[in-house]
C-alpha cells in the first residue's frame, strides 16, 4: 500500500493510505508479450506511474506515467514497453517481447499531480 501525507502550515499532519492491488512474480518465455496490471481503490489519484527496480538494486527507475490518456515514458522505454489505463483506478504494464533483460520488480504508484 501507499502512504501519503497532507500537512498544514501548523505541522499537523493528516495521513490516509490507499491499497494497491498487484500481479504475482511471474515466469515467462522470451519473446512473449507479458501483462502487468495494477489497480487501488482512490479516484482522486489521476496519474498512474510505473517503476522498474533490477536484481540487486536499490534504486527505482521510472518507465514512464499518464492520466487516462496518452502516457509518457522515459528515455527509450516505450520501444520495449507500453502503459495503458482501463480507468483511473486500473491500469497496465506491457512488455512488448519479454527477454532476460526484462527480469525485475516493476512497481505502479499513483498520484494527485
Amino acid at each position: 500500500f501507499s502512504i501519503g501525507n497532507t500537512c498544514g502550515h501548523l505541522e499537523k499532519c493528516q495521513v490516509s493510505a490507499v491499497t494497491f492491488q498487484q500481479f504475482p512474480p511471474q515466469i515467462v518465455k522470451e519473446k512473449t508479450e507479458v501483462h502487468i496490471k495494477c489497480s487501488h481503490g482512490d479516484s482522486s489519484l489521476l496519474i498512474m506511474y510505473w517503476y522498474q527496480q533490477k536484481q540487486d538494486s536499490t534504486s527505482l527507475t521510472l518507465i514512464g506515467f499518464g492520466y487516462e490518456a496518452a502516457p509518457n515514458y522515459e528515455g527509450d522505454f516505450e520501444q520495449q514497453f507500453k502503459l495503458t489505463r482501463q480507468s483511473i483506478t486500473e491500469g497496465a504494464l506491457t512488455i512488448k517481447k519479454a527477454d532476460q533483460s526484462h527480469s525485475a520488480v516493476y512497481f505502479c504508484a499513483a498520484s494527485t499531480q
